[in-house]
């Protein structure tokens, strides 16, 4: 059954918000950003999400927005993100326009070698038409998979950051 079909079959019982917080988790859209795209102002789904009442034509926005992640799924083409959490928590926007075309990207968390393995080869089956990882994994995915692999390379920035950080610890 389709997001949006549970969704409306909520209505009728007090499961309509755990339901549509388990879509947007399902979708992997934080409230924010579902906001900017159902043109929904936050606070009013902000008001949805802690059970209060809301008016008929927020909730045909809300299920034709999750038609369109709906149809979104099968008509873009997916890159895959394979990388740990934290790091996934950083892609703000599910969707990117490259040269004209539209992506949707697939978070696949991972924190070991095998997970990163696993998660590629299941993105694979899914249909993924690429794959963005770290370098120290690139390698071993790109021996199991049979689409482009990617790899994300910090900026000096970064590697600067993080050796500020080591050496306020020493």
């Amino acid at each position: 059954m389709k997001a949006h079909q549970r969704l409306l079959l909520s209505l009728d019982s007090n499961n309509f918000i755990d339901e549509f917080k388990k879509i947007l988790l399902e979708l992997n859209v934080p409230l924010k950003e579902f906001s900017e795209l159902s043109d929904i102002p936050y606070s009013t789904l902000y008001k949805v999400i802690q059970g209060r009442d809301f008016r008929i034509s927020t909730l045909i926005k809300i299920i034709d927005t999750i038609k369109k992640f709906e149809q979104n799924d099968n008509e873009l083409d997916k890159i895959a993100v394979i990388a740990a959490r934290p790091a996934l928590n950083q892609i703000q926007h599910k969707i990117f326009s490259v040269n004209g075309k539209d992506y949707l990207l697939k978070e696949y968390p991972s924190n070991t070698l095998e997970e990163c393995i696993t998660a590629a080869i299941l993105a694979e089956r899914e249909g993924v038409k690429a794959i963005i990882c770290a370098p120290i994994v690139s390698s071993s995915i790109e021996k199991v998979v049979r689409i482009p692999v990617a790899v994300v390379i910090p900026k000096k920035e970064e590697f600067i950051n993080a050796l500020k950080i080591v050496a306020n610890k020493i």
